[in-house]
């Protein structure tokens, strides 16, 4: 990674933070009263991430000097691929339970899903032990692997 420079690498950093921060409070969100699913789980940490792609989107607007025209380009068209995916796996989801689950009521729940899974992730982490279910490990390995690249990531840069 040393071909990215420095303010590109905290970008990259905040969103790996993103990500790690926000699952354990969307599983939770997701699991409250019953377990529905992997991809349940799934759905409601992506929706929770898009929540947050605003506020990264500002960041990099904001240091869009430094960061670069190709990463914001990068950015731009990583988030919309990873809103439609989440939108298709929401849709997928609450298909049974809401056939008319629009686009637009996707966008309305990824902010609250962010605003949840960060009030959740303290007592999540308390409760970790009984967090996830057994069709949760591929959940708990990318959490485990998107942690380590932070932590990865923040010590490359404190070196620096």
């Amino acid at each position: 990674m040393t071909f990215l420079k420095r303010e590109q690498l905290k970008f990259l950093l905040v969103n790996l933070l993103a990500l790690a921060v926000l699952q354990p409070g969307a599983v939770a969100f997701a699991n409250f009263d019953a377990p529905y699913g992997f991809l349940k789980d799934l759905s409601a940490w992506l929706e929770a991430y898009v929540g947050t792609i605003p506020l990264v989107l500002i960041y990099a607007f904001w240091n869009r000097e430094k960061l670069g025209k190709k990463v914001i380009g990068g950015y731009l068209i990583f988030a919309a691929l990873l809103v439609s995916f989440s939108y298709y796996i929401s849709k997928l989801v609450v298909a049974d339970i809401n056939p008319n689950f629009s686009f637009k009521d996707f966008l309305i729940l990824c902010p609250v899903s962010m605003v949840l899974a960060l009030m959740l992730f303290i007592p999540s982490l308390i409760h970790i032990h009984r967090l996830y279910y057994p069709y949760d490990l591929p959940l708990i390995i990318a959490e485990l692997l998107v942690s380590f690249a932070a932590l990865l990531l923040y010590i490359k840069l404190r070196k620096s």
